[in-house]
């Protein structure tokens, strides 16, 4: 999601004359639109300022000014602590300020002793309250050669997962309007794009009036033949406890929509699972999956596991590893649970050691890279469609991605790359299979 609101403030400031910086010399301004999902990625972001603070000193030696400005989730959940910790931030704005930034930037200094970047202090672009979220029109900066987008169809959540800080700095669910995501397609299909993915943080809630999410999609994929080229549909991310037989049924159908679906699991105790407030139970997760490798045999399933969760048992972990081994995910996104202040599991003992959460992360990451290993070995000598996305770092290949989001170098002329074209897949190296172009 940040990439693609980074996106759409990229063409915002293009389209008032801004132009990229070569490098951060010739750099007048620097912003970072900051994620809070992790504490690892704000304390990047903290090192990050104190970078900036360096180079901002060293500008105005030189001469010339470098503004900073912090947007996006971490100015929504640290606004107090930014403001007293980096007075050298020009410009503070949190998830539902964002709109406001292009104006603010076009403001001229103001008067010493004002709240402003003369002053020392950012500028605090509705620091109380929440206007109601604003989805851009475009998301795209329409570099060219960009043939793969993102395509933001709602903001928010309501499910407040008892370990997850996004509810609280992204704000409710709110579905984007499908006259304007109708209109974002087709400036798509003008530029030649080969691959959307809608985004939300759970798109399965999308309810806009009496469409839901398979109802939208219903809408956009007769658009798709349109295009000049072939186009491939995703969607990112979707909730267990939301998704719908429409849902499971427009994925058997293939076409346009690959057959991809991320779905995170989170864990295999029930007794974890109902203390992280996921609405529902192991056994409902397996059904679901095991539903969906029958309707779906081509399905590519990807998940989350969170390991570590306060109170977690070694029994319980056990049920996690089972579960993996029962669902055999195509691959899976592994990490180790890090309180978040605000949540409601931030009020529970970590009492899960350091070392067990590590060791058991450990023992998860070697379980999947066996079932990935296997699951992609299956799929050898498989001639399949790919969308080539550049040059391999190995000379004379290219880099491709399958339907399932998996990459495949193969040798081929340059002039494949942005198109479609048949790859028979012969090898596999790690995660990434090697493959020969079709004649």
């Amino acid at each position: 999601m940040n990439k693609a609101e980074s996106g759409s403030l990229e063409l915002g400031l293009q389209e008032r004359g801004w132009r990229p910086a070569g490098n951060l010399d010739e750099a007048e301004l620097v912003i970072l639109n900051t994620c809070s999902v992790r504490a690892t990625a704000e304390e990047r972001v903290w090192g990050r300022l104190g970078f900036f603070k360096a180079q901002k000193a060293r500008a105005a030696r030189r001469g010339r000014r470098l503004r900073v400005v912090l947007l996006g989730c971490m100015g929504e959940r640290l606004k107090a602590q930014l403001l007293a910790q980096a007075p050298h931030v020009d410009v503070l704005a949190g998830t539902f300020q964002k709109h406001l930034l292009l104006e603010a930037l076009e403001e001229e200094p103001r008067a010493e002793g004002d709240a402003g970047p003369s002053a020392g202090r950012p500028t605090a672009l509705s620091l109380t309250g929440r206007e109601p979220y604003r989805f851009a029109a475009r998301h795209s900066p329409g570099q060219p050669g960009e043939f793969r987008v993102f395509l933001p169809i709602m903001h928010g959540c309501d499910n407040f997962c008892a370990y997850c800080i996004v509810p609280y700095v992204r704000g409710p669910e709110v579905s984007r309007d499908p006259r304007s995501i109708l209109e974002e397609l087709a400036q798509l299909k003008a530029a030649g794009v080969r691959e959307i993915t809608l985004l939300g943080q759970n798109v399965n809630s999308y309810r806009h009036g009496e469409l839901d999410f398979p109802g939208l999609l219903e809408r956009l994929l007769p658009e798709l033949p349109q295009f000049p080229e072939p186009t491939w549909l995703r969607f990112l991310t979707s909730h267990p406890k939301d998704l719908s037989p429409r849902l499971v049924a427009l994925l058997a159908r293939g076409g346009a929509l690959c057959r991809q679906l991320h779905l995170p699991v989170q864990h295999g105790s029930d007794r974890v699972l109902q203390a992280m407030g996921r609405g529902y139970t192991r056994g409902a997760y397996l059904s679901l999956a095991e539903g969906l490798r029958k309707e779906v045999p081509e399905l590519v399933l990807t998940t989350d596991i969170l390991i570590g969760f306060p109170g977690e048992t070694e029994e319980d972990f056990r049920l996690t590893l089972e579960l993996m081994e029962q669902v055999q995910f195509d691959d899976a996104f592994t990490y180790r649970y890090n309180p978040r202040e605000g949540t409601r599991a931030y009020l529970l003992a970590d009492d899960v050691p350091g070392e067990v959460k590590q060791e058991r992360l450990s023992e998860v990451i070697r379980l999947q890279r066996r079932i990935s290993s296997r699951r992609r070995l299956e799929r050898l000598s498989r001639l399949v469609p790919v969308l080539v996305e550049a040059p391999s770092k190995r000379g004379g290949d290219l880099l491709a991605r399958t339907e399932g989001d998996e990459t495949v170098v193969f040798p081929g002329p340059p002039e494949l790359i942005g198109h479609f074209t048949q790859v028979r897949l012969r090898e596999l190296s790690g995660h990434t299979f090697r493959g020969e172009k079709s004649a």
